[in-house]
């Protein structure tokens, strides 16, 4: 209810057009809230929940690490474009910052996992995940205040950014090789001979 206001009325709304709009009254809202910051933050904890799910679905259902890159990076878009305001408005009163980390850590640990497969140090994995997910939020933040190309030119250009860094360092190789169980890269949409 909270978020199709927050979609119609756009990011700047506040508590009372949240009680007209819905037809709710103001006391009713502080029944199930504490205050206006504790609404907030229940709307930023219900879309940081549909984020994290929708990306790290899309990445554990990639096949190979360029592939579970690009998809996260093109679910991630993908959620934000869909509710524009809505994320606008959890921006505005910072409670991303849960989110953020969640995602962080899941790239975190599907990057250390190749490496352990690949019997090497996974020490530098956390270091990616978080930095992965920082360029993206960075850059989809901009990108969906000036949308000077489509979603899958944003995700083709970042995949490209990063996936260099990730092959090319000296454990990034044994990334690039399958793993045990998954299928290659071959006819992947996101695989390194074709854009989302």
């Amino acid at each position: 209810m909270v978020m199709a206001v927050v979609s119609e009325h756009g990011a700047g709304v506040g508590i009372d057009d949240i009680a007209k709009a819905s037809g709710i009254a103001k006391p009713v809202f502080y029944r199930y809230f504490t205050d206006k910051a504790d609404l907030f933050l229940e709307v930023g904890r219900t879309v940081a929940e549909t984020v994290v799910a929708e990306t790290t679905a899309a990445i554990d259902a990639a096949d190979s690490p360029r592939a579970k890159l690009a998809a996260g990076i093109d679910a991630y878009l993908a959620s934000i474009e869909s509710r524009p305001e809505v994320y606008r408005f959890v921006v505005q009163h910072r409670d991303l910052g849960d989110y953020a980390t969640i995602v962080g850590l899941h790239a975190t640990g599907v990057i250390g996992e190749f490496m352990r497969q690949a019997g090497m140090d996974s020490g530098a994995a956390e270091l990616w995940g978080f930095g992965i997910v920082g360029l993206a939020r960075a850059a989809a933040d901009r990108w969906l205040e000036q949308r000077t190309m489509s979603r899958a030119a944003v995700v083709r250009h970042l995949t490209d950014l990063v996936w260099p860094g990730l092959s090319g360092s000296a454990w990034g190789h044994a990334m690039a090789q399958p793993v045990e169980g998954t299928a290659e890269n071959v006819g992947d949409p996101y695989g390194s001979d074709s854009a989302p």
